[in-house]
């Protein structure tokens, strides 16, 4: 009997998707009616058994300071007795394919412990996470004087979207976003600081320096610890003072928790700290592939001194090349089938050249990887393009 890939037919084949989740992650999606209204899913059926299937959530990420159409991968499952037959690269190719054609997605990301089968698909990291915990007594005392406010979430939108295109992979939060998190974090308290002065409120009256979202966690053998889902901070002055707001939430704080990717790489512990007694988890990364791969150039800001032409060769995971002629100048890039003009022409597969998309992966350290060959010239210059912001995801989907 043939199996087919495509959106659920009505609830109970959702509610049999949802059931391959249990026995993959221990638990269901999130508010998971939330994710499958706002976004798009997909799943793998033959005859009346549903096999498995996963969630593409819609939305942009910065690249280059730049909003580019995108989405994410979410909770891909697949029944323990099917595994190993290419249900779950024909699940994420449908619901990428969706996010594509219904959203204008020209690339897409997914947290996953397994970066290996996602990179046999054309995927590739671009960043590994890290969990941090630090001890409320190793924090300094903050070197200005800031007020601690409990701002509303259009005070929080500005300053992260401000800061935001300083990083690759930052989102754009869709509007649903901030109530979806909102019922999946319950008991979450939102902390500001602003400057004396600049308001008391940290909205209209006066923009953030930061916030942080804050939920408490049991502490063995007593005490609590505070669990930071969400930092953002206008400047590393700013950042002592928002922690001492986290570590004075309650008087039986024992220790501060960032979680996964809360920080980005490298985090800004070691230029606050005076002592650096911090402990560091690592996690999985997240990876990233192009759906369109002249769409996705175009769409992306670049460093805005390096201009020329090169040649691209991308290599599918399928085989065969796609060959690019690319030139690009002023921050911008033009993109056209095709060979290039001249000779010099850069050839990696289409995982690295993900990779070199997030600030991940420079090209030369890929030639000396063996995953990207060129002129030394031509690497520096494609290098060049991409020396700004570094990749952060501080989402988690």
């Amino acid at each position: 009997m043939e199996t087919r890939v495509r959106t659920a037919a009505d609830d109970s084949e959702f509610e049999g998707y949802l059931a391959h989740t249990r026995h993959a992650f221990g638990k269901v999606p999130y508010d998971h009616a939330t994710l499958r209204a706002h976004g798009v899913s997909a799943v793998a059926v033959r005859g009346p058994q549903v096999l498995g299937g996963g969630l593409f959530l819609p939305f942009e990420q910065h690249f280059g300071g730049r909003p580019v159409p995108s989405g994410g991968v979410a909770w891909l499952a697949v029944a323990p007795w099917e595994r190993g037959a290419g249900l779950a690269r024909r699940v994420t190719e449908e619901g990428t394919d969706r996010l594509r054609g219904a959203h204008g997605a020209v690339l897409a990301c997914a947290w996953t412990p397994a970066p290996g089968l996602y990179r046999r698909w054309g995927w590739e990291a671009a960043a590994v996470a890290s969990s941090h915990v630090l001890h409320p007594a190793e924090l300094p005392a903050p070197r200005s004087r800031f007020q601690t406010v409990q701002p509303d979430e259009a005070a929080c939108a500005r300053l992260r979207n401000a800061l935001a295109p300083g990083w690759n992979g930052t989102l754009r939060r869709p509007a649903w976003w901030y109530g979806w998190k909102q019922r999946t974090t319950p008991g979450a308290l939102t902390l500001g600081v602003v400057r004396p002065g600049a308001g008391g409120t940290g909205g209209a009256d006066g923009e953030l320096a930061g916030y942080a979202t804050v939920t408490v966690e049991p502490h063995h053998p007593w005490g609590v610890a505070a669990v930071v889902h969400d930092l953002w901070h206008a400047e590393l002055d700013a950042l002592p003072a928002l922690l001492a707001a986290v570590g004075a939430h309650s008087p039986q704080v024992r220790e501060i928790r960032f979680r996964r990717s809360v920080l980005p790489r490298p985090s800004p512990l070691p230029w606050l700290l005076d002592r650096y007694a911090v402990r560091e988890d690592g996690w999985y990364p997240w990876m990233l592939r192009l759906l369109d791969v002249p769409a996705a150039l175009r769409a992306r800001g670049w460093a805005p001194g390096p201009r020329g032409a090169v040649g691209l060769e991308v290599v599918p995971p399928e085989g065969g090349t796609q060959p690019y002629a690319l030139t690009f100048e002023a921050g911008r890039m033009q993109v056209r089938r095709g060979s290039n003009p001249s000779a010099r022409t850069v050839r990696l597969p289409s995982s690295a050249l993900a990779a070199w998309y997030a600030g991940g992966l420079p090209l030369r350290h890929a030639a000396r990887l063996g995953t990207a060959a060129g002129d030394v010239r031509d690497l520096d210059l494609l290098d060049a393009l991409v020396s700004g912001p570094t990749p952060w995801l501080p989402e988690s989907f």
